[in-house]
Parts: C-alpha cells; structure tokens; sequence
C-alpha cells in the first residue's frame, strides 16, 4: 500500500448526485449506476444514487473512511472535463458542485459531522464541467463521454487504496431509464 493511503478503508460510500431531468445534472446518478453494473465490489463499499439530498446526506458519510462524491461541478473548464477534488478543495471554493439544491447539503454535512467527531476519514469528488443543466435538455455528449473515464477512474481511486475493485466477468444491463437518445452516443464512448 502506498505510504500516502495508508488508512483502513474498510467503510467506504461511492455517492452519486444530480437531477436525472436537469439534463448534465444528471452525471452523478449516472457514473454510479454504471460503475455499479462493470465493477464488482466488496460489501464493505457502498455505492449509492442520492438524487438530489440536502442535509439527509449527512447519515450516508456518518464515519465513513473514504467518500466518493460523484457530481457536475462549476470549474473554468471546457464542458465535459473530468476533475477531481479532494475535501480541502471542496472548502476552499477550487471545486464547487453545481449551483443547486444539493450544494449546501454536502459542505454543511461535512461541517456538522466534523463538529461531531464523525466526519469521513477522506473525501474525494469526481466532477464533470456539464454544458447544461436545464430541464428535458438531456445530456451533452461530452458528458455522456467523461462518464466512462468517471468510472474507471473511481475504480483506480479504490485499487490504490487496497480495495478489491474489479471489472465483473459478466456486467450487469444499466438501468438509465432517464437516457433517451443519450443511449446510443453512451454506447458509442464505451
């Protein structure tokens, strides 16, 4: 194990959130439900769709090692980037989530478990820059595309850390039932 992980992640929360309908929005449920249909996990980590939560996320990263938090984030970035942050990002305004209902939840979550002495041992955020995030517009290709390097790249983040996370033999059919059209250029980028 490399000297910088050098944690026990035995409790570990992959966290998808976004708006389904709010076209890019929709990232975060996406990456989850994908990664949870081509790896396979032990059940010491859970992988979780949250929607859109407010302060209810606080009980998913209640003494949890290690939080993945998949999202659309604002970044000066061209639409589709991949970014990745970890929890004094987060703070320091470097990665800010989407400017919507779930932005608050997350920082104030965070403060009120530190503030309790049961906070998440490590935070790290999987972000896209979305082009748009306005009902019943769908996602953007490029969006579509970075969900794959999303995926893996939430794979690499556990297998560096001693997490026994890998490709399933036989995937698991993804239930994206909010993709319409969006399907074909997703099955295009895998």
């Amino acid at each position: 194990m490399s000297p910088e992980f050098d944690r026990d992640y035995s409790r570990i929360a992959v966290i998808g959130i976004g708006n389904v309908l709010l076209g890019d929005d929709g990232f975060g449920p996406l990456v989850v439900e994908t990664f949870h249909c081509l790896y396979e996990c032990p059940s010491t980590v859970e992988i979780l769709d949250l929607g859109t939560p407010g302060l209810d996320i606080a009980p998913y990263m209640y003494d949890i090692d290690l939080v993945v938090i998949v999202d659309a984030v604002n970044a000066e970035e061209e639409p589709g980037t991949l970014c990745v942050y970890c929890e004094a990002e987060l703070f320091s305004r470097h990665a800010q989530l989407r400017l919507t209902a779930h932005d608050p939840g997350v920082q104030e979550s965070l403060v009120q478990l530190k503030l309790a002495g049961h906070a998440p041992k490590e935070l790290i955020i999987v972000g896209v820059v979305p082009m748009s995030c306005v009902l019943g517009d769908g996602m953007s290709p490029s969006v579509l595309r970075a969900s794959t390097g999303a995926v893996d790249r939430i794979a690499r983040l556990l297998v560096e850390r001693d997490v026994d996370c890998r490709r399933r033999f036989a995937p698991f059919q993804p239930n994206l039932w909010w993709l319409s059209g969006e399907r074909s250029a997703l099955a295009a980028s895998a």
